[in-house]
């Protein structure tokens, strides 16, 4: 597995302790960094942003629609 895929594999794990910490403070987002990606001398932080600011969406043309959209299950 390439580096970038074993940081993004993090994701995972962090994404509903990331949800829940934004809920219980009542924030509007929440993020994280899973780690640096080098590319030479160049560093890359892949992060994990959670949001529920609809200004801050990033607009996306989903693949599956019905596959994107799911229910918060509660943890």
């Amino acid at each position: 597995m390439s580096g970038a895929k074993e940081i993004a594999a993090q994701a995972v794990d962090n994404i509903e302790p990331l949800i829940r910490d934004m809920l219980a403070g009542n924030y509007n987002n929440n993020d994280v960094s899973l780690g640096v990606l080098l590319d030479g001398k160049t560093e890359i932080q892949v992060q994990l942003k959670v949001t529920r600011d609809p200004t801050e969406f990033i607009e996306t043309d989903y693949d599956d629609w019905e596959a994107s959209f799911k229910p918060l299950d509660k943890f």
